[in-house]
Order: C-alpha cells, then structure tokens, then sequence
C-alpha cells in the first residue's frame, strides 16, 4: 500500500513538472527560420563540453497574443522541443523570469526503489567563481535573463561575458553536457537560396581539388557574366544547391558565405550528439584558420578556372570566429572548374587492386572477406566519364554470372535496397561498412567462406550502349594474408586496411604498395 501511494504521489508530481514545460507553438504570431547565434558551452562528443559559439542555429519565435515572446529552443544545441516565455518591462525589454521547465530527460536516479528515472530539467541564471568550471545559481531576486528587440533581433543583455549564463539545472545543480549560454543573438536570416535565371545557358564543368583529384561532373548554368553551379558539395542535403560566380575580366569571384540551405551535423558525420539544424554556407578562406571575402579563380584560355583559396560548408556563416570542425564540413582546396565536353568514349578505366583478405570471424564460426579497390570515372584514354552513369559487376570464383547482394538480418542488413547485382560507382550502405566508399578507394565486404577468388569489372552505359573494363582478378592465399617476412628490394608505402597512408608499419594488418606495381598484405603482432 506504501509503495502504491508512493508511486501515485510520483507520479501527479511529474505530471505536474512536465506541465509546466510549453509544448505547443504558444498563439500569436510565428516567425520561423530565423538565424541564431550565441556564445556558448559548446557539445563536445557526446558528454564533452567547451567554449565557443553555436552560430547559424535555424530558431523561431512567437509574438505572442498576450503580449510576451517565445522563444524555441531555447538554450543552443539543446532539441528540447519547447517553448520559453520572456515577459515584457515597462523599459520596452522581455525578461525571461527563471526557472522555467523546458526537457524532462530520463536520466534521473536508478534506484530499485524509484519507480522513474525521469526528471525535469529547468533554464536558471548561474554564475561561476572559477572561469566556468562549476556554476551555481543566482539568488531568486536575480534569477532573470533580460532581451531587447531592436528591429526584428532579439538580442541577451546584462551577461556576455562566461562568468554568468543561463544553463539547464536539475535540483539547483548545472547540468554541464546541456551547455549553457552567455550571449545570444536571433534574427531574421538575410540571405537566400541562389536560383540561375531560366534564360541561362546550360553546360557541364568537372570539378577537381587537391584533396578529390578524380573530376566530377556538375551541372553549370551561364548568364552573361554570370556563371551558376550545382552539385560542387557531395553532400547529400546539398547535392541540389546553387552557387554564383561572376566573370570579371580574366577572373571570375564568388562571394564568401553564399546560403546553401539547412542541415545537420548528421548529414556530415553519421553520429552526433547534436540534433540541431543549422542554416549552411559556402565559405571562402584563406587557410584552415582565417576567413576570405571571396574567392578568386584565374581563367586560362580554355575557360579553365583555377582558385588557390579554401572552399568550405560552414555550419552558420563562416569567419575567423566560426570555423566549423572538420567533422562537419566538405573542403576543397585548389579547387579547379574545367568546361566537360563528352568526347569519344572509350572502356572504362580498370580497377586498380589494393588487397583482399580473409580472416576468422569473431566465433571462428566463418571468415570474412574484404576486397579493397579503387576506381576511375574516366575511359582507359584517360577521358572523364559521368560518375551517375557507371556501375560495377562483382564476379565470385569465376562465376560467369555477377554475384548478387542480398539484403538480410544478419548480412548486408544496411543496403538501401534488398538485393543488388549492379553496384553504382559512388553506392555507399547506411553505414558506410559493407559497401565502404573513401573517395576512389570501395572496400566490399563477403560472408561466405568457400571464395577464393574475385573479379571486379567496371561499366557506363550511355546513349543506349554499354562499355565494360577489362577485369580485375584477385585471388586469396592459402591463409588469406601473406608473411610478414619480405624482400625490401622496391621503395615501399605503407597503408592501413581503411586506405589511411602511415609512416611505418603497426600492429595488426597492413597494407603494403611497392613501387614495382605489387600490393602486400602484413600482419605486425
């Protein structure tokens, strides 16, 4: 009986703490897609924390019908789904009177005698005597976060500075992996998406850097000086964005920070912590560390253009404050625009072999196989083939047939598709792993004991005819990995199974190309 009345009391006072949090979008008016930017205890990883800014966040407010303002998501790279209410002064500033409920998370006690583990997460004023180490709240008379509106931007006052913030308290104590925030700063986003005239002229450039040697083709549309190109990040959520450049003279510039829409972190880097959408950018800089106006690319008399700058994503516009991880960004230095113009086309390139393995699964049940290659899109003349256009056939212990892939639960469970014999040139899985792509090298993984020997043959289909490779042919050793005892009679490279060049060998399997054209595997025990 004790125990029931127990779990009934929890349970009306956790009834009664989420009720307080403000769910739904509060009446009045919305305005959505604002830009939010805030100095901040910043996620690191997952439990992480460190100084810094939160820029580009996509935020929204409400102009509310009983004359307060509402804030989303209120503290940075916090999903909270909720709503905070400043109340408007007589001095014409909102004030956020603290606390106020915003997450109920599950990581509350864990004690046998708990019936729940949820707890109510509430925003307070903090303030820190140690340079941010540890907070501790303010007295109720202060416990307040004031804003001004000037224009349409809504900015924080009377903190800006670490020693004070708003964070995310349970039980009056900081709860550090929430972050917190000293500045902050929403305001309508200026920029646009960039659309090309529908007089423009259509073409096609391959696009080439110093990181991503091998051409890709996007698509180009030309305006008088102006030159529009899709497709320059691989990214998928930006696969479809335009960019401007314009022609002047023998040059042609493109803008630093042009919009390229909203993202995640996850459309980047497949785990992260944060769930935040941010507003993208295409950002010019001029090294790794310091932020450009623009980008200038030289023009040579083919109508080749040529930067020696860094192009970037950028979570938020990107400047010397704001240089986004690399985690999170596409980079393209020495990136080069070359006019595509299909020629006479040719077979495709062949495969080049990197190595093939098999090694005991975790029980010792099977063995796993793994065939690293890499690939061109370009003919055997050395002509630039549209990637979208191309596929592989994988053909196992001279089978005359192509292998088919199938989709299981306990095989291949992260293909897009149920089965697949043609496998396209750019095909990744889920999670990146079984179909493994890192720029031209793919790494394929088989679960299937009996293969001794594999082929691997490259197709383009174009106009209605098809042009295969000559084949690569790999076959396994009698143990799967060569000794580690060699001749080092060649200049050798020394290569992790991933396609990550290292300095000398290390523990475990490598990966050893010789300057002869032979490829070694080695294990360092």
């Amino acid at each position: 009986m004790k125990r029931t009345l127990f779990s009934i009391c929890a349970l009306v006072l956790s009834l009664t703490a989420s009720a307080q949090i403000i769910k739904g979008t509060p009446k009045g008016k919305l305005i959505d897609n604002l830009y939010r930017s805030s100095k901040s205890w910043v996620k690191k990883g997952w439990t992480g924390i460190q100084a810094g800014r939160y820029e580009g966040l996509v935020s929204k407010i409400v102009i509310g019908e009983d004359g307060c303002i509402y804030i989303y998501n209120p503290l940075s790279g916090l999903d909270s789904k909720s709503w905070l209410k400043l109340e408007r002064q007589p001095d014409g500033k909102y004030r956020a009177k603290l606390p106020q409920d915003i997450l109920t998370d599950d990581l509350g006690g864990d004690d046998d005698e708990e019936e729940s583990s949820e707890r109510t997460i509430s925003i307070n004023r903090l303030i820190s005597s140690d340079d941010g180490k540890s907070y501790e709240p303010v007295g109720p008379t202060l416990n307040y976060v004031d804003f001004t509106v000037e224009g349409r931007t809504l900015k924080m006052s009377g903190m800006g500075q670490k020693k004070q913030i708003w964070g995310a308290t349970y039980n009056n104590s900081w709860l550090n992996n929430y972050g917190g925030d000293w500045a902050l700063t929403i305001e309508p986003l200026k920029e646009q998406l960039i659309t090309p005239p529908a007089t423009a002229t259509k073409s096609q450039y391959t696009v080439t850097s110093k990181s991503v040697p091998s051409p890709r083709i996007v698509e180009v549309m030309t305006d008088n000086n102006d030159i529009y190109v899709k497709g320059l990040f691989k990214a998928e959520k930006l696969a479809n964005t335009w960019v401007k450049l314009t022609k002047q003279g023998d040059k042609a510039v493109m803008s630093t920070n042009q919009y390229l829409g909203i993202t995640k972190k996850t459309d980047f880097k497949k785990y992260d912590s944060d769930k935040s959408e941010y507003h993208t950018f295409a950002a010019a800089f001029e090294s790794e560390t310091k932020a450009a106006e623009n980008l200038e690319f030289s023009i040579d008399a083919t109508g080749k253009l040529t930067t020696s700058k860094i192009l970037r994503t950028s979570l938020g516009k990107g400047s010397d404050d704001n240089i986004t991880g690399e985690d999170y960004v596409e980079s393209y230095e020495a990136l080069t625009l070359t006019p595509y113009v299909q020629k006479e086309i040719g077979a495709p390139a062949t495969p080049e072999y990197f190595y093939l393995t098999s090694t005991p699964n975790y029980d010792n049940t099977s063995n796993e196989i793994k065939l690293a290659f890499y690939v061109k899109n370009a003919d055997v003349n050395g002509n630039v083939l549209d990637p979208e256009k191309m596929y592989y056939n994988v053909y196992v212990n001279g089978s005359t047939e192509p292998f088919k892939f199938k989709k299981s639960a306990s095989q291949y469970n992260d293909m897009h598709e149920e089965e697949m014999t043609n496998i396209p040139f750019n095909y990744k899985d889920k999670r990146n792993y079984d179909f493994k792509v890192i720029d031209n090298l793919r790494i394929l993984h088989f679960y299937d004991s009996s293969i001794t020997s594999l082929k691997v043959v490259m197709v383009y289909e174009a106009d209605g005819k098809k042009y295969s490779s000559e084949p690569l042919v790999a076959s396994l050793t009698t143990n799967g990995i060569e000794s580690a005892n060699f001749n080092k009679t060649t200049t050798e490279k020394y290569y992790t199974v991933d396609g990550r060049q290292i300095q000398k060998l290390q523990k475990g399997l490598n990966i050893i190309k010789s300057s002869n054209g032979t490829t070694r595997k080695v294990v360092v025990k």
